[in-house]
């Protein structure tokens, strides 16, 4: 277990590898709830540390150019890993199927990210966070 304020601050991001296609929320998504809009069911990468479900995170932004910004309200709303079972937290140093709400609305730079089956079938291309860690990766 590793609590957020022990991570250092450049750290404490969220890092959004790709959407889940049908296929991976057939087989790993049955304790997830039904998308909104505004919702995105996404593989995150390696978690920084264990970050409770309704999180809420302050802006997106990329990880080859983090100057390619957008605030937006981002919420933790639902996390598995396998077989379908919730959870209420995203654990410390695991790989997730995880449900984000944006608010207003999901950001382009997530919105077109590609659809995988699996985790490692993208490479994290956005980063969620609050905007001490985007400012650090300036």
């Amino acid at each position: 277990m590793r609590k957020e304020e022990d991570a250092p601050v450049e750290e404490r991001f969220l890092s959004v590898e790709c959407h889940a296609d049908g296929t991976a929320l057939a087989a790993f998504g049955q304790g997830l709830p039904p998308l909104a809009a505004n919702e995105a069911a996404v593989f995150l990468g390696y978690n920084y540390a264990d970050v409770p479900v309704g999180r809420r995170y302050a802006c997106c932004f990329r990880r080859d150019d983090a100057k390619d910004a957008e605030r937006v309200t981002t919420t933790v709303v639902a996390v598995t890993q396998q077989y379908g079972h919730a959870w209420d937290h995203i654990p410390h140093g695991w790989k997730t199927l995880t449900v984000l709400r944006f608010e207003p609305g999901i950001p382009a730079m997530v919105r077109d990210l590609p659809y995988g089956g699996l985790w490692f079938d993208h490479c994290a291309s956005v980063y969620v966070s609050d905007t001490d860690t985007w400012g650090a990766a300036l």
